[in-house]
């Protein structure tokens, strides 16, 4: 059992490190460029900056020379194969496509891609979102609203009420009722 532990410790740094690896970003400018996958390479991705609500991305072209993209009114872009899409200036991580796509504060998990910041920097707030696909408009999850236009589709109820029975609203949690159900 000691050593069972163990190999599953190793393993999940390994695959963890392996996903840390790829920073190969990719812009796509529009929903069309994103469901062709014709988006444009751009190098290395090396970090981001959000202020006044405008959001930059820094991305390396070779070792010396580093370029910048405001990247406030495109569609998304991915980071290896962490896909963001950016609505009203602000990156949300997509973490889940299914019966609806679910989001995360794509600030956060940004940070954790360049500052070393553990999962538990993604916390509530407007930051966790649902759409009923990926061109349509977010919705903060949970929420009065959230439960207003996806309460009553069937398919999602079990996801509402495994929320509903949360006591405190924490991300990891709320993410498990979403993959669960989703």
């Amino acid at each position: 059992m000691k050593y069972l532990l163990s190999l599953v410790l190793v393993a999940g740094i390994v695959f963890q490190t392996t996903a840390k690896d790829d920073f190969s970003l990719t812009v796509y400018e529009t929903y069309d460029d994103y469901a062709s996958k014709k988006g444009q390479a751009m190098h290395e991705f090396i970090g981001f900056d959000w202020t006044l609500g405008i959001l930059n991305i820094y991305y390396r072209i070779t070792k010396k020379e580093e370029g910048r993209l405001n990247a406030t009114k495109i569609f998304g872009f991915s980071v290896g194969e962490q896909f963001y899409r950016v609505i009203k200036s602000k990156p949300y991580r997509v973490l889940m496509e299914g019966k609806i796509v679910y989001y995360e504060n794509g600030l956060a998990h940004l940070n954790m891609l360049v500052g070393g910041e553990d999962e538990y920097g993604v916390e509530q707030g407007e930051w966790h979102m649902i759409s009923a696909d990926m061109k349509s408009d977010l919705v903060e999850f949970p929420s009065s609203k959230a439960t207003k236009e996806f309460g009553d589709r069937a398919e999602l109820k079990a996801m509402f009420e495994c929320v509903d029975e949360l006591k405190k609203k924490k991300t990891e949690k709320v993410r498990e009722c979403v993959k669960a159900n989703n």
